[in-house]
């Protein structure tokens, strides 16, 4: 049935929570109108570029752990799935979800530093490890999300290292403008289409580019309560998955206040756990090794 089903296959596998970093990123091609009209005034963009400056210095100090309740629910043709546990955060890149019985016994656990992944199944008593390159590949996630940033990306932040505002243009419905953000450093992702509401000074939209032009992910947000200065996403919705498909990210209970030590996001293999591998080779593919 293609890419989508490819990946929800995989879960006989490798279990849900080694799904967990590809459905968060699962920024798959898509084909959708563009929702912009014409470019703003000379005037209208100075006053936006300064505003966009003043949200990076903010998000720049704002929290970089978080630690909350999420659900995830994808939508596909002829079938619906959900997950829900406890994930933690820590910017850029390293992520810790785990699913537990309701007698509060993990089921699942998944860590990830950004560049290699583990994951633990209660259930099959199975340790997977390996490069998130060779799991991103397993899954024919593109290469794009292969990013330090994605951890900004699912915060709902701005952190536009290296990139150039390329365009300013007004929103089709009046929610803000549009700033095209281009990426000369990256090899994959060339650009970045961002929504800001400038009366609340939020990021709504992010639409990510590749190099061909071809948009690879919609992600739209919706946040909480402010907690100072920063605001958490409550909602995170990613569009323009093949079929329809589509993938909500809810959250709750979030807490910002603690930081993280890289510790967190390492897993022990317990005694007598069957050990797996997810090793990529030069050639874009992946092997296991047992």
């Amino acid at each position: 049935m293609g890419i989508a089903w490819k990946i929800w296959e995989g879960q006989k596998r490798l279990g849900p929570l080694s799904l967990l970093l590809p459905l968060l990123i699962v920024l798959l091609a898509g084909c959708a109108g563009k929702p912009w009209t014409t470019p703003v005034t000379d005037q209208e963009g100075l006053h936006v570029r300064q505003i966009f400056e003043e949200i990076q210095q903010r998000d720049a100090f704002c929290f970089c752990c978080m630690d909350a309740k999420v659900s995830f629910f994808w939508d596909g043709p002829g079938e619906d799935r959900s997950i829900s546990g406890f994930l933690q955060l820590m910017l850029p890149s390293s992520v810790k979800f785990v699913v537990t019985n309701p007698l509060g016994q993990p089921l699942y656990a998944m860590v990830s530093n950004g560049h290699d992944f583990q994951s633990i199944n209660t259930v099959l008593r199975q340790h997977t490890n390996g490069e998130i390159s060779a799991l991103m590949r397993e899954y024919s996630i593109p290469a794009p999300l292969l990013s330090d940033d994605w951890g900004y990306w699912l915060m709902g932040r701005l952190h536009e290292q290296g990139a150039s505002i390329e365009a300013i243009r007004q929103d089709e419905a009046g929610r803000g403008v549009w700033i095209t953000m281009r990426y000369p450093a990256e090899e994959a992702l060339a650009q970045s289409h961002l929504l800001l509401q400038l009366e609340t000074n939020k990021l709504l939209t992010r639409i990510l580019v590749d190099q061909q032009g071809k948009t690879i992910a919609n992600l739209s947000y919706e946040y909480g309560a402010a907690q100072r200065d920063c605001v958490p996403v409550s909602r995170l919705t990613i569009t323009e998955l093949p079929y329809g498909s589509r993938l909500r990210v809810e959250f709750a209970e979030v807490l910002t206040e603690q930081v993280f030590s890289p510790a967190r996001f390492r897993l022990k293999v317990p005694p007598g756990y069957e050990v797996q591998v997810l090793a990529g080779d030069r050639n874009g593919g992946s092997e296991r090794e047992d």
